[in-house]
């Protein structure tokens, strides 16, 4: 499913980020942390130039929702003024990697409130 969320509201998600960061709980709390990686300048002039050309990731478990992939992409929204982004609740190719562990268990697709 593809669907569109204010950048605003997937700050306020959940985060299953890297070790770097293991007290972020929060999309909010690793940004900073995003924004020092050595391929964010980069990734920022991209965004601002021909803006965000894939969604960003999003799973549900345990009935929160997740932000499983788009750390880097969130950070430059915000940066270069993006205020609605392109979600997706995981593309096809990921999808088909059985070891990935948000198709495990109780990792569920996103639905948005209505």
């Amino acid at each position: 499913m593809l669907g569109i969320i204010p950048t605003e509201t997937v700050l306020d998600m959940l985060t299953p980020d890297d070790d770097d960061t293991p007290d972020a709980l929060y999309v909010r709390d690793v940004l900073d942390h995003k924004r020092r990686s050595e391929h964010y300048a980069g990734l920022l002039e991209e965004i601002r130039r021909d803006g965000i050309a894939l969604p960003i990731m999003i799973r549900t478990y345990r009935g929160q929702p997740w932000l499983v992939d788009g750390h880097h992409r969130v950070a430059a929204a915000l940066d270069a003024g993006i205020t609605h982004l392109v979600w997706s609740d995981l593309p096809l190719e990921v999808e088909d990697r059985p070891y990935n562990p948000m198709l495990r268990g109780e990792w569920g697709p996103y639905r948005p409130a209505a």
